[in-house]
Formats: C-alpha cells, sequence, structure tokens
C-alpha cells in the first residue's frame, strides 16, 4: 500500500506538470513511427482483460458449484464464459489492429473475424485454467474476492472510456498534423466542436479520445489484477511487492511509449494510471472492511 501510494504521488505530480507543459513535452518527444514503441505500447493492453478471463473462468466454476437453483448455476457459468470469450476477442483484435501487423515484425494484419477467433480461443484457455484453479482452491469467500476486483476493474474502465468520449479532447497527433480549428485543448475543458471538425476533416471519433489514457490506465492496473490472482493462487500472495515494481516500469514504459506515439499527452497518461491505482486502494479497502466484518470467513 505504501509502495502503491508513493507512485500514486509521482502520478499526481506528473499530471501537475503536464496541466503547465503539456504541449511543449508532447512536441518534444513525437517520433510515430518507430515499430518497437508501437509494440511495447499495445502490450499495455494485456495486463487488465487477460488476467480478468481467468478470474471469469473462477467465477464460472464458483456458480456451479454454488447452492443456487441448477437454471441459475448454468446460466452464471455460461455468462462468465462468454465474457471471457469476448474480452478474449475482443483485446487480442484490438492489438492486432492497434500494432498493424506487429509494426512490421509480421509483415501482415490477420483479417477482422480471425483476430477476433484467436482471441476467443486464447480467452476460453485462460478461463479453463481459471476454472480448474477454482476447484483447487477451497477459500469460501473467493467468489465474492474476485467479484470485487473483477467489477472494480471493469468500472475504472467504463469510467475512464466515459469520460473520454464526453471531453473529446484531441490527441497530440492531430495538433501536430496541422488540421485547421483543432488547436490545444488542456485536460480539464471540454473540446467543443470535435463533431464539426470530424465531418469538415474526415477525421475519426478516436481520434478525439486523447483524455484519459486507456492504455495507460490497463498498464498501471497490472498490480489490482495480479492481486485477484493472488486469491486465485495462494503462492502469489509472497510477490506483490515484486509485482508492484513490474507494474511501476511497466506502466512508465506505455505511458511514455503513448507519448511518444503522439497519442496521449502527459496529463492524459498521468490521469489514466491514477484511475488503476484509485481503484487498487478501492479493491483493498473493500477487502479489508470485509475482513474486519468476517475475520475467519476466508479461512
Amino acid at each position: 500500500m505504501r509502495g502503491m501510494g508513493a507512485f500514486a504521488a509521482a502520478l499526481v505530480v506528473l499530471l501537475a506538470v503536464g496541466t503547465f507543459a503539456d504541449y511543449q513535452v508532447a512536441q518534444a518527444i513525437y517520433a510515430p513511427s518507430n515499430p518497437l514503441v508501437i509494440f511495447v505500447s499495445t502490450l499495455g493492453l494485456f495486463p487488465m482483460a487477460y488476467p480478468a478471463c481467468i478470474l471469469l473462468g473462477v467465477l464460472a466454476q464458483r456458480s456451479l458449484a454454488s447452492q443456487k437453483p441448477q437454471a441459475l448455476r448454468v446460466v452464471g457459468a455460461i455468462v462468465c464464459v462468454a465474457l471471457a470469450l469476448l474480452f478474449g476477442a475482443l483485446i487480442t483484435r484490438a492489438v492486432l489492429s492497434k500494432l498493424e501487423g506487429f509494426g512490421g515484425i509480421v509483415g501482415f494484419e490477420p483479417p477482422r473475424l480471425v483476430g477476433m477467433g484467436i482471441g476467443a480461443i486464447i480467452g476460453a484457455g485462460l478461463c479453463a485454467l481459471g476454472f480448474k484453479a477454482g476447484k483447487a482452491n477451497d477459500a469460501k469467500d473467493l467468489a465474492r474476492q474476485v467479484i470485487i476486483v473483477v467489477v472494480a476493474l471493469a468500472v475504472s474502465f467504463l469510467a475512464v472510456e466515459l469520460v473520454k468520449s464526453f471531453m473529446l479532447r484531441p490527441r497530440p497527433r492531430l495538433l501536430f498534423a496541422g488540421y485547421e480549428g483543432i488547436d490545444f485543448c488542456p485536460w480539464y475543458r471540454k473540446f467543443s466542436n470535435a463533431g464539426d471538425l470530424m465531418a469538415t476533416h474526415g477525421i475519426e471519433k478516436d481520434a478525439f479520445k486523447s483524455f484519459p489514457s486507456g492504455h495507460s490506465l490497463q498498464a498501471a492496473a497490472f498490480l489490482a489484477a495480479f492481486y485477484g490472482l493472488s486469491l486465485v493462487y495462494p503462492s502469489l500472495r509472497q510477490k506483490l511487492g515484486i509485482a508492484l515494481v513490474v507494474e511501476i516500469a511497466f506502466a512508465l514504459t506505455v505511458m511514455v511509449c503513448r507519448m511518444i506515439l503522439g497519442a496521449h499527452f502527459l496529463s492524459d497518461v498521468s490521469m489514466g494510471a491514477l484511475v488503476s491505482a484509485a481503484t487498487f486502494f478501492v479493491i483493498m479497502a473493500l477487502e479489508k472492511r470485509q475482513a474486519q466484518k468476517s475475520p475467519a470467513s476466508s479461512k
């Protein structure tokens, strides 16, 4: 908790710096055609979605093993498996699309349905791993604990997506492209005429979703997702400190890469990571509160 608190404090400082120097920082490091940066940037999508597939497998197993009516148990399990397949399909398709053939490393981009099919298979495999781990884990409160993690991660992701769609902040690359009418907009101010500019210049809506950064959110969700996995695999609990170090290094790397690509300003990536830090604190607070209510519940 102290380590995450220090990381969050550093993110607040970065957000403050970005508030006053967003444009200057973005302009100084802009280099959008680097394949390695594209590859590393896209890796930021993994830490939230793929662990969620494992956790959904745990919930599917717990649903089937519950004392609820058979129809509800089966429906609950089917919903969890379907969500795991969907997450796997969407995230894999997004990765393949953004990498555009892995930045030239592979040299081609699979068709949409092929990419989603590969992702669904990955999601199914991860879900099966979670199902097996759920059967081997005898913790009575496992389902409740996993639900807290999954819901918290999902809410944070949806919140960021809603804010992005509301603020409509132009990405740095739009400013650098020199489109008429697209000027710098600070992160705390809604960009007002995005719709007209999209129609005038033929710009896709995603180009007006700079704040906050979804990649940074997901990259910085590594520790929360790792904590969720540690509930399923107790041997991981002793490695939370290592996971924090990995998260900080990984999140900062993805944040820098997103700025280099002109996809986000410093304030965008700082706020995205801050949301994940806040999500981790919420998860831990809810767990502490439940433990105080029923100290022996997880025995």
